[in-house]
């Protein structure tokens, strides 16, 4: 359904929205959450589809009830020109129609590394900084049962734990943001738009969603019903109960590591190794996880990173050094320490990192790191043939399907034979000819394949021998921002 043929009286549509869903228009944790008197200024996320009008109409026909102060956000991506307009349009003329403040948010026109993960990343931040603004203590997203077994696959698929299974949560609270609900996680998608269309009520379609070279379309088009076929079950209802048992089992397991490792959730620069030792692995895990996000550093740390700061915590070795964005952590016979890197700030030499593809890599001197890989497509290699790419932002290299990738700075003697030249040469000829700074040389990032080879620096095309060829199927894609807000 598109924009309505006549207009629509909004708040009667709310009211039947909510008469035909009854008490179970809410999930019943967020409906718990909402009747404290702690909560009642909400901001909802609304993008004009069908899961956020339905969410944004059974809100307002039960603010009243509830006592909710409710506003609207909108985040125009500008994936689709004037569609992406006309949704925002259509959101602002909704809060309208209910009386509600209207926030709206564009992408900026510059934005160099703009990927599905980056999109989430800039919409996030959009909603959290008008929450803050206008003092909201949460903030309502629109997804549904249908979208927890989409979001599990591709959890596993990146080798998450209980707690990244258990998500998305319909109710998720964190240290320094506001609150995420979910007040429609119990309800399936077919049923929201059945209700909504015998409630009359429009809603703007995406037609993005219909691209099955976007992995969660692909899911949720092929993947997912071939699986409840094969199983000759509701495979979405399995993992929704799934969802919820290993919700439990996270909540259990935070208590006891908190319990067990206080100092970590009170953000202590020392942790005491002998106790993470004493713990089973998972409370360990757990708490060295919170520690660093206390320090905010989990960010610059890898899965495979991760996993070797636990293994060699939990092991016999008695040190150990590990660089982490702006800090280097250490690891002696009885503690674990954090240590600010070499005087002289954070950003000023960039610390070697390694990463797997499809993981983003946040770099000591701020930057980011993005790898995807993606299947080629005729409009993706029309693109890279094209020349329009921009090299210091994005290249794409032929994926050879190895891990063990890093990114490091310049060092003494790297050569580098990117795309275009007649042969290889030192690095620093390149930076020379480029008149690249003495001191920009040992921040700018050099990715190093498996082998050992330099095969991209951003401001240069990939190297020679990762060029894409006919005969290429897969691809590795990297895209860089030079500033990555902590």
């Amino acid at each position: 359904m598109t924009d309505p043929p006549k207009p629509v009286n909004w708040p009667e549509a709310a009211h039947a929205l909510g008469r035909r869903f009854g008490g179970a228009s809410i999930e019943p944790s967020v409906l718990a959450y909402l009747g404290q008197a702690s909560c009642d200024r909400v901001l909802v996320a609304c993008s004009g589809g069908a899961d956020s009008i339905c969410m944004l109409c059974i809100l307002v026909e039960r603010a009243g009830e509830l006592g909710l102060k409710l506003q609207v956000a909108h985040y125009n991506h500008g994936w689709r020109d004037e569609d992406s307009d006309a949704d925002a349009r259509f959101v602002r003329s909704l809060a309208d129609a209910f009386a509600l403040p209207y926030t709206e948010g564009k992408r900026p026109p510059n934005e160099a590394a703009f990927t599905e993960t980056t999109a989430r990343t800039l919409r996030l931040e959009f909603l959290r900084e008008v929450a803050a603004k206008q003092d909201c203590g949460a903030i309502a997203f629109g997804h549904q049962l249908d979208d927890v077994l989409e979001t599990q696959l591709q959890r596993l698929a990146r080798g998450a734990g209980s707690d990244g299974l258990a998500a998305p949560r319909p109710v998720a609270r964190f240290d320094r943001y506001p609150t995420h609900l979910r007040p429609l996680l119990h309800l399936r998608a077919g049923d929201i738009r059945m209700s909504l269309n015998a409630c009359s009520i429009p809603w703007r379609e995406d037609l993005s969603n219909d691209d099955v070279s976007i992995a969660r379309n692909a899911l949720r088009k092929q993947i997912i019903p071939d699986l409840a076929d094969s199983l000759g079950r509701d495979a979405a209802q399995g993992a929704a109960r799934s969802r919820r048992l290993l919700e439990e089992d996270a909540v259990a397991l935070d208590a006891l590591a908190r319990e067990r490792l206080p100092e970590a959730y009170a953000g202590a620069e020392t942790l005491p190794r002998e106790a993470l030792r004493a713990a089973p692995p998972a409370i360990a895990r757990r708490a060295l996880v919170a520690w660093l996000s206390r320090h905010g550093l989990i960010g610059s740390v890898s899965a495979p990173a991760m996993d070797l700061l636990v293994q060699t915590t939990l092991g016999t070795r008695q040190k150990f050094r590990m660089s982490m964005g702006a800090h280097y952590l250490i690891l002696s016979a009885h503690s674990v320490t954090l240590e600010r890197g070499d005087a002289g700030g954070s950003g000023d030499v960039l610390r070697a990192t390694a990463f797997q593809p499809g993981e983003s890599v946040l770099l000591s001197t701020g930057a980011l790191i993005d790898s995807q890989r993606v299947e080629l497509d005729a409009i993706t290699r029309e693109r890279i043939e094209s020349g329009l790419l921009d090299p210091a932002g994005e290249a794409y290299l032929h994926d050879s399907g190895l891990s063990g990738w890093e990114v490091r700075s310049w060092r003494p003697g790297d050569r580098f034979c990117p795309l275009g030249a007649p042969g290889r040469k030192k690095l620093k000829d390149w930076f020379i000819d480029r008149r690249i700074p003495a001191a920009e040389r040992k921040r700018r990032p050099l990715v190093i394949h498996p082998n050992g080879e330099v095969v991209w620096v951003p401001g240069f095309p990939p190297a020679k021998s990762c060029k894409i060829t006919p005969s290429t199927k897969q691809a590795l894609r990297l895209t860089y921002r030079a500033s990555y807000p902590p």
